[in-house]
């Protein structure tokens, strides 16, 4: 069986870790521990990372570019209709749904700002990202008649933390029904019945 290349090694450590902190916490996880998930030798977790603080970092701010591209989509405010906002509230629930351990991760972060700072702030930054485009879908929706009249800012605060308690409040294997039950409730909070 061949060797992990070097990007491979890296990646299952950094899952390991990402596991392992979900799981554990920060202060309850040891390198060693990322090592023996990882099924690489203590020594090696270093060569990717210098220690166990900026393994938790890249953890948490990593994925962020993933989640920018994935979820923050200008052609849905070129293309605007009702079908597109199904479709980006569908898209951003199957996301957010496959991601527990790195919301928990997050969870994590956000109830110790203080301890993690510099980790905060880049969350606050895309969180920022994030509430504007949604606060854009919205009030492109109203413009177009296709949403009722409401507060955008409060719809974008409203919607993202609808998608990060809807994975962490379930912990079995979302469903379809799963799925089509949170669609309905988050077409609610932009002002759709469905």
């Amino acid at each position: 069986m061949a060797k992990p290349r070097s990007s491979e090694k890296r990646n299952m450590i950094f899952q390991a870790g990402l596991r392992l902190f979900a799981q554990n916490g920060y202060s309850k996880t040891t390198i060693k521990d990322i090592s023996t998930e990882a099924n690489v030798s203590f020594g090696t977790v270093f060569t990717y990372f210098t220690n166990k603080e900026e393994l938790f970092h890249l953890c948490v701010t990593e994925p962020i570019d993933e989640f920018r591209n994935y979820l923050i989509e200008p052609e849905t405010l070129e293309n605007f209709n009702l079908g597109t906002l199904k479709e980006m509230v569908t898209k951003h629930l199957n996301f957010f749904l496959e991601k527990e351990d790195y919301l928990r991760v997050i969870q994590y972060v956000i109830g110790q700002p203080e301890r993690f700072s510099e980790t905060m702030e880049e969350l606050d930054q895309f969180s920022d990202e994030f509430m504007s485009f949604i606060q854009n879908v919205v009030q492109t929706g109203m413009e177009q008649g296709v949403l009722p009249e409401s507060n955008p800012e409060e719809v974008g605060y409203g919607y993202l933390a609808f998608l990060m308690g809807a994975r962490l409040t379930f912990t079995d294997y979302p469903g379809v029904q799963l799925t089509n039950a949170l669609g309905k409730q988050a077409y609610r909070l932009f002002g759709i019945g469905i």
